[in-house]
């Protein structure tokens, strides 16, 4: 946990290199995605039925996932550069594949959170989470690939 000053200095830094609108709202959803896969996966409050590999399993999805943020955030940062526009959420047509792979990315994210709390529960399976973990890799890949064309 960051102390506010901290907290501060990031958000006036996100400001600079994401800006306020469009491209920051992407980067912070799949930010907020990841932030809630670890906090289903390390929930020492709630009943878990996974084993201690079970565990360091969906563990290890979790620092892959966590790999990817820098990624999106180097996304993010250069699609704001080359489509900067006027902060609005406004898609400019030239980045509309790419926002739209890295808003499915963000969802994705978001289902392999649900998929690992289905999994603690006992209700999923840890082929699930892996499943929704490769696609938000895979939208990732394909977001900054649809960059570089943009």
């Amino acid at each position: 946990m960051r102390g506010p000053l901290a907290r501060l200095r990031q958000s006036r830094a996100d400001d600079r290199e994401l800006g306020t609108g469009l491209w920051r709202r992407g980067h912070d959803r799949f930010a907020r995605a990841l932030e809630r896969y670890w906090q289903v996966v390390l929930d020492e409050r709630s009943a878990s039925t996974l084993t201690p590999e079970q565990r360091n399993g969906v563990v290890h999805a979790g620092n892959v996932l966590a790999e990817a943020l820098p990624r999106v955030r180097r996304l993010c940062a250069r699609l704001r550069a080359t489509h900067p526009g006027d902060d609005e959420q406004r898609v400019p047509p030239a980045a509309a594949d790419a926002h739209r792979e890295l808003s499915r990315a963000s969802h994705e994210l978001a289902a392999t959170a649900q998929a690992a709390a289905m999994f603690r529960l006992g209700q999923g399976s840890s082929d699930a989470v892996g499943r929704h973990a490769e696609r938000t890799l895979a939208h990732v890949a394909r977001a900054e690939a649809l960059s570089g064309r943009a």
